[in-house]
């Protein structure tokens, strides 16, 4: 097998390509922090708007990106994004001003993704708040909205002649506040002492998180991502089936080419028996796919795989292996020539991979297709490998796939090794 570089590519090559590419397009793993993809639309461009981008983007649960409202709208309609974050035009005018109507803040969210509206609200009200806190850091910023706030209520018809004079005396002692500090901070900085006045820090809303994690059942689906560490966990387990297919695919093409070449005849003159020249046969595609899932697990580690138990993996391996080797010697016989045994071998392999979890992980598939995957044996080798590798599995859970891989791999041998033998004979 060797001599065929391009077999050699599609036992280890491809595997290791399938294993990356896959394991890239997940993206980080990590379940312990949500991230919410969300575009921001600034109609304001002003520093105040530029500081409520940051308060948001410093939040570490929303990924942002600008966007047009357009641009924007569609991809949220496409599911593209989760939502949209439009800030107004005059957002810098009255943002973060206690006594000033707020800035109506456009937000748009997938209507599948309802549960994060919410969640998207509640950062918004946190990054506003800031921008309060931001102002009143700004003496002469502030001082300048007191005076415009000031001349508002003088001229403004709706409010009261009882409460105008109230008012007014409120923005007088905000505005000679705010003009102390000033004044503080410029007799230091003229002094040249390091220290600053500056107002005292303080809070909008304090918010202290509880721990009300709720119980999760038992092997459900938001357990067992809890469970995972690395993408890598999930991806390479998924890819080493390519690779071990590959391996039985390979050596039942060689068991016809030997018989179609009279090889096998040759070798019932030799002082050897039938059932020696299969179990050489076997042996060699039994080490062959230990040596793919080893190969694979070392690239794994390399690349941030921590296999919880090398035991239950070798068990695994071993497991698989032999359903293989049964595999492979029930492959050679489907077949009287090399071509309609590829041809035969990969259409069986593609179906296998397809229900039993080589293209779509285990873990993401929907239950229907999880009660069809029981046939296949890939559903097993993944789920016995992800046992060890991320799963936890105890002795009792990991002895059902290597017990369902090695009643698969007996049959399928007893049967191939049967006509093959009355073939060669």
């Amino acid at each position: 097998m060797s001599r065929d570089w391009l077999g050699m590519f599609f036992i280890i090559g491809f595997p290791i390509a399938m294993a990356l590419f896959f394991g890239q397009i997940m993206g980080p793993f990590d379940t312990k922090r949500a991230t919410m993809n969300i575009a921001i639309v600034d109609d304001d461009n002003t520093p105040m708007s530029a500081k409520f981008v940051a308060s948001l983007r410093g939040t570490g649960n929303l990924q942002l990106e600008k966007a047009d409202r357009v641009g924007a709208m569609d991809r949220v309609r496409r599911g593209q994004l989760v939502g949209l974050i439009a800030i107004p035009k005059g957002f810098g005018e009255s943002a973060g001003m206690p006594w000033q109507k707020g800035p109506a803040i456009e937000v748009g969210i997938d209507p599948s993704r309802g549960a994060e509206s919410g969640m998207l609200q509640g950062l918004i009200m946190q990054a506003s708040g800031k921008l309060m806190v931001d102002r009143f850091q700004d003496p002469a910023s502030m001082r300048s909205f007191i005076d415009k706030s000031r001349k508002d209520i003088e001229s403004s018809a709706d409010v009261s002649p009882t409460m105008r004079p109230v008012l007014l005396t409120m923005m007088s002692s905000f505005d000679t506040f705010m003009k102390s500090v000033a004044d503080t901070r410029a007799t230091e900085a003229a002094s040249g002492r390091k220290s600053k006045a500056s107002m005292p820090e303080f809070q909008v809303a304090r918010i202290e998180m509880l721990d009300v994690t709720r119980e999760i059942p038992k092997g459900s689906r938001e357990a067992l991502v809890r469970q995972v560490r690395s993408k890598w966990d999930i991806s390479f387990p998924q890819a080493m089936m390519w690779g071990v297919l590959a391996c039985a695919a390979g050596f039942a093409i060689t068991l016809v080419r030997e018989r179609k070449q009279g090889t096998l005849m040759r070798l019932q003159v030799a002082p050897v028996t039938r059932a020696q020249v299969l179990a050489g046969k076997a042996t060699a595609c039994f080490l062959a796919v230990i040596g793919v899932i080893a190969v694979m697990l070392v690239i794994g580690i390399l690349l941030g795989m921590r296999p919880r138990n090398f035991g239950w993996l070798a068990m695994a391996a071993l497991s698989i292996a032999f359903c293989l080797v049964g595999i492979m010697m029930l492959m050679s016989v489907i077949g009287k020539t090399e071509e309609s045994v590829s041809g035969a071998a990969w259409s069986a392999n593609m179906l296998m991979a397809m229900f039993g979890g080589g293209m779509v992980p285990l873990l993401f598939m929907p239950n229907f297709m999880k009660t069809l995957s029981d046939v296949s044996p890939v559903k097993w080798s993944i789920l016995a490998l992800e046992g060890a590798v991320w799963r936890g599995f105890t002795l009792g859970e990991m002895m059902v796939p290597c017990a369902a891989l090695i009643g698969i791999g007996a049959v399928c041998l007893a049967v191939g090794a049967r006509v093959l033998a009355r073939r060669a004979g």
